[in-house]
């Protein structure tokens, strides 16, 4: 519904207003470190660890078999009452990949190749990550808008919607933050506030902004 949408007349591509229509989203399933509360009773349960202990397929298998589904799926929607012919050439050409919603984009093994290939074949990246890995925050090569979840602003109600996995996940998600401040790009908080659960935080929400010092904030 959203590709036509965007087709025909306007659509969104998360995590922020791109032209779904060519934009290629990626959801690491396969791995959560932090099986969020409002995540798992809206959608489903989902495959959790601390560690990467899947099989992997390479990054440039990955990014191919992707730009060949996206185009697959434009070409679904030529002749289709409504679909702008123009919208229709443009959405051939994939722009920009999200990697996004339910998973731990960052844990991938390849993540650094696979950013890569987006960037050599001019696609924008744009990774959410959900805070729990600072070392790899250090590590990762540029991406067009890097965003770190920050579900909560204190140990207790982080602990308490996030439902962490590791035992020093407030350690973790602090450093996280001083990560991101290091990097030398465009960087976002994702602030998802939910009412009775962690919205009366202000204060303790700009104390965390201080320390990452992002360069957006996204409420939701």
């Amino acid at each position: 519904m959203g590709t036509w949408k965007d087709l025909t007349l306007f659509g969104q591509c998360l995590p922020l207003v791109l032209t779904l229509r060519m934009c290629i989203l990626f959801k690491p399933k396969g791995f959560l470190s932090t099986p969020v509360l409002y995540i798992t009773i809206r959608h489903h349960t989902n495959p959790v660890g601390t560690e990467w202990r899947w099989k992997m397929d390479p990054a440039e298998e990955i990014l191919q078999d992707a730009l060949e589904k996206h185009q697959s799926m434009i070409r679904q929607f030529r002749g289709v009452p409504g679909v702008k012919p123009e919208r229709y050439e443009e959405g051939l050409s994939v722009k920009h990949c999200a990697l996004s919603l339910v998973g731990e984009p960052i844990m991938y093994p390849e993540i650094n190749t696979f950013l890569r290939l987006l960037h050599s074949n001019r696609i924008s990246s744009f990774l959410v990550t959900n805070a729990q890995f600072p070392e790899e925050i250090r590590n990762l090569v540029p991406v067009t808008q890097l965003y770190v979840s920050v579900d909560a602003s204190t140990k207790d109600s982080l602990k308490k919607i996030d439902r962490p996995l590791f035992k020093d996940f407030w350690p973790r998600f602090l450093d996280s933050l001083r990560a991101l401040g290091e990097k030398r790009q465009r960087t976002v908080y994702r602030l998802t506030l939910v009412k009775a659960w962690n919205v009366e935080e202000l204060q303790a929400y700009s104390e965390l902004i201080a320390l990452g010092q992002p360069d957006f904030i996204e409420v939701k």
